[in-house]
Parts: structure tokens; sequence; C-alpha cells
């Protein structure tokens, strides 16, 4: 990270010259120092294999500004915020103007393993306090170190807000929840929530397959063992540069007065009425073609690449070897690729063929319990409504679809 360093000479040059320079002209650039321009000159000074190997994506201005207004948090009485992957400091920041008015005292408290963020977080505040005087009192202590570690910090927070990296890393044998590669962020909450004193809020930004992986459930079980889950809100793409859906969520680490709290749900409920599973077995395509052996009897193959959406097939483009199951017509079928932003999330199509087919495993696959071709039709007509889209967007933001969703998809 040591071309960011080109950025903390930008924040010094700034804050030296307040005194020799037009202060409409001086506030205007300072807005700049302290609202956008730290990620857009991480962006610009850091290559993005830097950047991904150490999971460095800045939270924006924006969303911090809106993070911290949440409803449910107290700033009464001394608030200090800790911010254990602190990078340019935009959390902390939003942090010190949303409890300005309230907070009789405010400490910020930062941690992050690259001295140039750290750096700049410092500098970026003092610009920030320039700007916006506040009449109550504000400390600020920031050091290089591994947030992810247990410290002093935690102990003292009241507050902890984090956007924790995203990166894949093993988990160690440590880890009841999750065995192989798993998120980091999942593995930094574990510890944050382990680390804090009873009672500290936590307010996070985390990747969507947290809350809608079924790889996840053993993690959110474990988060409410310790926690009570507050509030979650769905954000969307991270930014026009990181490709990734999010949330934020509002825990309260378990005390005396939380314990019988009832948790905000993960995903809301499935509506009243029937849904998929009452009405189809839901299973996935068990052909892994780059991998199963060409043995077996040859039958006609379904494959997600190039399969037309919303139509009924009744003949394959594809033959293959098997030797395991095959299925028999109709049913129905849905790519598994699906994220947010698509015009359907659950885009289907009808298999009606003569003899049994093979499934790539790239596909959901919909048997109905009936046998009947109708209702397919049926479905297929349903899963283009738009409250169906909303329904799964709500569920699920990751790239693929799974099998528990599309089974309590509401019909």
């Amino acid at each position: 990270m040591n071309e960011y360093t080109q950025f903390v000479d930008q924040l010094q040059h700034h804050l030296s010259i307040q005194d020799d320079m037009d202060s409409t002209e001086w506030e205007s650039k300072a807005i700049r120092f302290v609202d956008g321009l730290a990620g857009e000159e991480l962006r610009r000074l850091v290559d993005i294999d830097t950047r991904r190997e150490f999971g460095a994506f800045f939270t924006s201005s924006e969303t911090a500004n809106a993070l911290l207004v949440e409803p449910l948090l107290d700033y009464s009485g001394a608030c200090v915020f800790y911010d254990p992957a602190v990078g340019a400091g935009n959390l902390l920041i939003a942090a010190r103007n949303a409890s300005a008015d309230t907070a009789s005292e405010v400490t910020l408290l930062g941690t992050d393993l690259h001295e140039e963020f750290i750096a700049a977080a410092h500098l970026r505040h003092q610009i920030n306090e320039a700007l916006i005087p506040h009449d109550n009192l504000c400390n600020i202590e920031l050091c290089v170190a591994d947030g992810s570690l247990e410290n002093d910090y935690y102990h003292r927070a009241t507050h902890i807000i984090t956007n924790p990296p995203f990166h894949q890393v093993m988990a160690g044998p440590e880890i009841a929840w999750a065995a192989g590669k798993v998120s980091s962020a999942a593995l930094f909450i574990d510890k944050i929530t382990d680390f804090i004193l009873p009672g500290t809020a936590v307010l996070a930004i985390l990747p969507d397959v947290l809350r809608s992986g079924s790889r996840y459930e053993k993690w959110r079980k474990m988060v409410e063992s310790k926690c009570s889950v507050q509030s979650i809100t769905m954000l969307g793409q991270f930014d026009k540069f990181a490709d990734i859906d999010v949330f934020s969520i509002l825990l309260f680490k378990h005390s005396a007065q939380t314990l019988n709290v009832p948790n905000f749900p993960w995903k809301p409920k499935v509506n009243n009425g029937p849904c998929i599973e009452e009405l189809f077995f839901v299973s996935v395509g068990n052909v892994v073609d780059n991998r199963d052996a060409l043995e077996g009897p040859e039958l006609p193959f379904i494959v997600s690449r190039g399969l037309e959406s919303w139509s009924e097939i009744t003949s394959a483009k594809r033959m293959r070897k098997f030797k395991g199951g095959a299925i028999q017509s109709p049913f129905v079928v849905i790519k598994r690729t699906s994220r947010m932003g698509d015009k359907f999330r659950a885009t289907a199509t009808i298999i009606n063929m003569p003899s049994s087919v093979y499934i790539d495993n790239h596909l959901i696959v919909l048997r109905p319990k009936s046998g009947k071709l109708s209702d397919c039709k049926s479905l297929l007509k349903k899963l283009q409504c738009e409250e169906i889209n909303q329904w799964i967007d709500q569920q699920i933001r990751c790239r693929h679809l799974t099998v528990k969703v599309v089974s309590r998809i509401p019909i």
C-alpha cells in the first residue's frame, strides 16, 4: 500500500495551507477529501490484485453517513466508537458527525494493518473537525494493528462499526460453524462478538451470502447465540467498482436486558399459502459435465448454456452417457445463476420429452408431484411475476439460487 502515501501527502498539504487560502476554496476542496476522494485515490494508486489480497475496499462516505443514523443506536452520554478495520476512516468520521449533537463526549478508536491508511484516517479526521466545528469533546486514537486480534479497544468500545475484509480465508480447526474456505468477514464478526463486553452495539457491513447463503446457517446461529439481532438492511451492490451485494446488520452483545429480545429475521418470512415445495420435488441436476465419466446409458442431456427460457423443450441438442439417474418428463428447470437486477430471478423452462433425460448441475429441477404438464405451465407463468422477483431479492442476493430458496418461493 506504499503508493497510498501520495494521498496522505495531499491531505497533509491541504491542512498546512488552511490559513493561507481563501476559506471558501479551502472548504470546497476539504469536502472532497472527506467525502469521496479517499476511495477514488485508493483505486487510482493501488492495483486491484493488491486490494483483493488485503480486502481493501472502502465504505463510501454516502453509505457510512446513512448507516450511522440508524434509529436504534443510542448516542447519549460518552460514546466510544471502534473500527477494527478502519481503512481511511469513513465510518469513524460518520460516527463523529452523527453523534455530535447528543453525545457528551466522543472517542474514536481505529486499527488497520496499513500505516498509510492510519495516517489518512487521522488527517481526514482533522479536516472534518475543521469543516464542522462541534461543541463536544472528541478524542481519537488510531494505531497500526490487526483488528482481528483481541485488544483493549474492544473492551473500551460502546459501539463497534466495521466494514471488514470480504476475501476468502481458511477456517481454523477451532471454528465450529464451518470448515474449509470461508468469508473473512464471517470470521471477523465471530471474533468481534467474542471480544466485546455485554451491551456493546455492533454495526457492520457484510457480504449478502452471510445473510442468505445456506452454508452460513451455522454462522447465523452462532451470532444469535452471542448477540441479539436488532436490524438488517439490504444495501445492494457494494459500489460500482466492487460487484458484490452487501447488507448492514445491527447487533447488541447479550446482556441481562437483551437475553430475551426477539431477533430481527435474517430473511423475510415466507408468505402464508402454498410454496413450490408443496407442489414440486426440488433438486439440483446431478450431472457435472466436466467431471462425470461418459459411462452408462446414452440419453438426451439438458444443459443451462443456450437453454431457451420460458419455453417448452421437446428435443435435446446433446446426448450423453451417465451412470446416475435420469429424470422423466414433464418437469421444470430453473437456471441457478441469478442475481439482483436480472429481469427474472428464477428463469425457467419446461422439459417435455418422450424419454428420460440427464440434467446439468447448473440447473435446479422441479418435478410436479401430480406428474401433470399443466402444473408446469402454471408455474412458468407465476415465476414471471414481479412479486416473485421481489421475494427472491429479499431472500438471496448472491449469484446462485439454492434449492432451499427455490423450494420456498410462494406461488
